[in-house]
């Protein structure tokens, strides 16, 4: 089978700044094209895709609203005792976005 030629517009900076990390990490734009093509073929759906929140608006606001409910209760909870950035810190250590050694 011949190769097709895929054709896309995008900046200069762009384009430069895109080839150069596509060759620290091995590859090439052709590589990479083929290797997206090859994703959304398989999976019928782009690969970040992933990353966007598809959870509808009602189920967040009430995620949120249960979240909300824990570390605002004045008794009975871990974070009653705790001031705002205690809580912050807390939270980023749980969700491993941060180490306990980041606040010291």
């Amino acid at each position: 089978m011949a190769d097709a030629m895929v054709t896309g517009r995008m900046s200069q900076e762009k384009k430069d700044a895109g080839n150069l990390i596509l060759e620290q990490l091995g590859t090439n734009a052709s590589k990479a094209i083929n290797d997206l093509y090859d994703y959304v073929i398989a999976h019928k759906k782009l690969p970040v895709a992933d990353q966007i929140e598809s959870r509808p608006l009602e189920e967040r606001m009430r995620e949120a609203a249960r979240w909300f409910e824990e570390v605002s209760l004045p008794l009975g909870n871990r974070f009653a005792t705790m001031g705002d950035d205690e809580i912050k810190r807390e939270r980023l250590v749980a969700r491993g976005i941060a180490d306990w050694s980041d606040f010291s």
